[in-house]
């Protein structure tokens, strides 16, 4: 017969026991990671139900992931969950035939508070146009600028994410923003 420990501990009743996470930890996992997941989602598929249910994937693979005693070889949590909302998403626009967009967040590009109209329409104009030029980037590219820029995530991370050598990150980082940089120059003289 089981007992209340029993079910809190994974017993399972023929001797095997599973290590279960505890739900204040998922609790506390989801809590901080889920909001940057469903950004991150959202931009790679632009579409926000769909982002939703590849995010609660993702959570429901790290649980059965830590049942199963693999969780030790998950060395970076949140680049793990990158990776996997991030193959989740390609999973998803191949099956749609979907080309990767991945657009600035608004809220980064809105920054003209309290300015004068022509100064907050000049912001708004080159944001308009870096945004523009950012989506010239090669998919990969665009990627790696804007989990670096908008979701701030370090080098290895980036290279966990996408699964390329870190120093490819830095490598496809610095030619795609000197491309920006050198097409933004042409765009505005």
């Amino acid at each position: 017969m089981k007992t209340e420990k029993d079910n809190r501990s994974g017993n399972t009743g023929n001797g095997a026991v599973l290590e279960q996470v505890p739900m204040t930890d998922i609790t506390e996992i989801i809590k901080e990671r889920e909001a940057p997941l469903l950004r991150y989602a959202g931009r790679l598929i632009r579409d926000s139900e769909a982002a939703r249910d590849i995010v609660q994937e993702v959570f429901i693979k790290y649980v059965r992931i830590s049942q199963d005693q693999s969780r030790a070889k998950i060395d970076n949590l949140p680049a793990w969950m990158y990776r996997v909302a991030r193959n989740m998403c390609l999973d998803h626009l191949k099956s749609k035939r979907v080309q990767l967009e991945i657009p600035i967040d608004e809220n980064i590009a809105n920054f003209a508070d309290g300015e004068s109209p022509d100064r907050t329409f000049e912001k708004e104009e080159a944001m308009t146009l870096i945004r523009k030029k950012l989506m010239e980037l090669e998919p990969r590219d665009r990627e790696v600028v804007i989990l670096k820029i908008e979701h701030c995530r370090s080098y290895r991370e980036i290279s966990e994410i996408m699964g390329i050598s870190v120093t490819n990150v830095g490598f496809i980082l610095h030619t795609a923003i000197k491309k920006l940089a050198k097409d933004l120059k042409a765009a505005v003289n």
